[in-house]
């Protein structure tokens, strides 16, 4: 019996010094000691993170299932005509994070863990100098070390079905654009504002407890739903994101969005491929191959979103605290390429338009805005990645709404900007932007803006 259990013993020791074995050399399969790995080199510059690969170390964890992450972006602003009084400001947003692969790690088909924090600092232009309402500053809000999300999302029937639970904001998946991640103005940028300032539909840094499902039966089609913690906690920086509690008089918005994205006009073009090094088989030739198509078109895409929340919510300008229930709203959201440099291309011109209605005057502060405008991709030759961008934001205030410069009825504001993409990890993007009737009293001069947007993944 002891030689047996020396013999079992020795087994295992064996297996596991193979198990470490492997893994050792799986991992020095991915070291690259090469200079091309070193900040400063060809390869570095064209490659996907200013950290580069690590020496092979990320590869390795990546196909592990182990993905880190961080970014890093800024505001800058000078109030250079009108507002309140000239000045600049800096704003900055540093996030990082880490995503599990489950599959990968223990398989768990189709399920992925994500934890992510981030660092906001700098000073707000729009409050200090401008006085109004859509804040020229995207990064600036929330500014301390928060920890953010906290997910696991499941995919399920081919990826059809996901389900997202744990802590992240509405904001994340519900009337959200890439297209709005383009513009600086924090009136466009993430979500309407309207959205975060009528109700308690939490946006980026502010995460929540939450719930998703998301329904993609087709391609062209997809149906959300969710149900998001309201509390009066939620925008409270001190909190750092750590204050996980529920408690009795936090409520619940539920909102739930209809999207639908077609290609239009769509014509045969050539489908990408790698050539795998193996002959030519099925009968077809070196001289006369066959080269393989589908079909694309113009893309666009469309949804429209509504929202209920029967939290009791401050009525705006009431000196006795008063409180009205069933906070509700719609929204809507367009964008289509019209023109396409060439069939299938993603270089053109698209445009795009979302609009908001919370009808409720008494708790709803921009009971309507809506926001438009035109991006091109590519617009200078031999810059095919750089982004031309021209946005308007438009807001009614409530017919109850009034601040120390008077009664306020409407604020509007013109923005441009020019998103160079030095290479895929960094960008710098000089912007502009004209506040018309800042604050919506008519009092404040309009302002002038100049500033940039850079960022930089790591």
């Amino acid at each position: 019996m002891k030689r047996l259990s020396s013999l079992f013993g020795a087994a295992l020791i064996l297996a596991a010094a193979s198990k470490v074995h492997a893994e050792y050399s799986r991992f020095w399969s991915y070291y690259d000691p090469h200079p091309s790995n070193y900040i400063g080199s060809k390869e570095w510059w064209e490659g996907d993170a200013l950290l580069g690969d690590w020496w092979g170390v990320r590869n390795y964890l990546d196909d592990a299932g182990i993905e880190i992450s961080a970014t890093y972006t800024n505001n800058i602003a000078g109030n250079v005509v009108g507002g309140l009084s000239q000045g600049f400001a800096y704003a900055d947003n540093f996030s990082f994070g880490v995503a599990l692969d489950m599959e990968k790690l223990v398989n768990w088909q189709g399920a992925t863990i994500t934890v992510s924090g981030l660092n906001r600092d700098g000073n707000n232009l729009s409050q200090r100098n401008i006085g109004n309402q859509f804040t020229v500053q995207q990064v600036y809000g929330g500014s301390a070390v928060m920890f953010y999300g906290l997910i696991l999302e499941q995919k399920l029937i081919d990826d059809k079905v996901s389900i997202k639970v744990g802590r992240f904001a509405t904001g994340d998946d519900f009337a959200s654009s890439p297209i709005y991640w383009l513009y600086m103005n924090n009136g466009i940028d993430g979500n309407p504002q309207s959205l975060p300032v009528n109700t308690q539909f939490s946006a980026y840094p502010w995460a929540v407890w939450a719930a998703r499902v998301k329904v993609q039966p087709t391609k062209e089609w997809s149906v959300m739903t969710g149900a998001y913690q309201v509390s009066e906690r939620v925008f409270v920086r001190n909190y750092h994101g750590l204050d996980w509690s529920i408690r009795p008089n936090d409520g619940i918005l539920l909102i739930s969005q209809v999207g639908y994205s077609p290609e239009l006009f769509k014509r045969e073009v050539p489908t990408t491929t790698t050539n795998s090094g193996k002959s030519v088989s099925d009968g077809k030739t070196a001289k006369n191959p066959v080269t393989p198509t589908e079909m694309k078109g113009l893309p666009g895409h469309y949804w429209f979103g509504a929202y209920w929340s029967p939290w009791q919510f401050n009525e705006i300008g009431s000196t006795t605290k008063q409180t009205e229930r069933n906070s509700f709203g719609f929204y809507w959201h367009a964008d289509q390429m019209v023109f396409q440099e060439a069939p299938g291309s993603d270089e053109g011109l698209t445009a795009w338009t979302a609009l908001t209605l919370s009808p409720q005057q008494g708790i709803a502060k921009l009971p309507f805005q809506v926001n438009g405008g035109l991006v091109y991709k590519g617009l200078i030759p031999l810059r095919d990645d750089d982004m031309t961008t021209v946005g308007v934001v438009f807001g009614k205030f409530s017919e109850y709404s009034e601040t120390a410069q008077g009664q306020q009825n409407y604020e509007l504001v013109f923005e441009t900007g020019y998103k160079i993409q030095l290479n895929k990890f960094a960008f710098f993007q000089p912007n502009v932007q004209w506040v018309i009737n800042p604050g919506g009293t008519g009092n404040i001069p309009n302002a002038l803006v100049l500033g940039a947007q850079m960022g930089v993944t790591f």
